[in-house]
């Protein structure tokens, strides 16, 4: 793929944020659950760790924005960053917030018990892994240099 194409296709995904995709893997799961259920993988009761998954998913959420409003950075992907935070859930995670919300969209797949809501989660992480994930650690890089190198050899990106 080209630069102008890359630029292209980074700029479709770009525009629809992560929370928007999560709430579209999530209604898309329901919709595949009902109608192409194919094989339940995770039956219940253990479905019902779905739900720990969703809390912690959202209480990381809510951290990961809290640090960011407190460093005075903003949260929209693809723009200048102010602050490398590098306290509270970042010490662990270069990308807490990115994590909460696949935990957030795993655990409605696992609830959901079936195969194909359990895809599409994996396709969200796929989405949040190459549409942002990489984009975003580029932009930092160039932003704050070896800090953020040293970051990242320290912190891992997922867990």
């Amino acid at each position: 793929m080209n630069r102008a194409n890359q630029t292209t296709s980074r700029t479709r995904v770009s525009s629809i944020k992560p929370p928007r995709i999560a709430l579209i893997a999530t209604v898309v799961m329901l919709m595949l659950h009902t109608m192409v259920p194919l094989a339940t993988i995770v039956p219940s009761p253990i479905s019902y760790s779905g739900v720990a998954a969703m809390a912690v998913g959202i209480a990381m959420i809510v951290w990961s924005r809290r640090a960011f409003k407190a460093a005075g950075t903003l949260i929209t992907p693809f723009t200048e960053s102010r602050a490398l935070i590098r306290h509270g859930l970042y010490r662990w995670s270069r990308n807490p917030m990115y994590l909460g919300a696949v935990l957030l969209v795993g655990g409605v797949a696992v609830l959901l018990g079936s195969a194909t809501p359990l895809l599409v989660a994996v396709g969200f992480f796929i989405i949040l892994q190459e549409g942002f994930i990489r984009h975003e650690e580029r932009l930092l890089s160039q932003r704050f240099g070896d800090d953020y190198l040293e970051y990242q050899r320290t912190v891992r990106r997922w867990l």
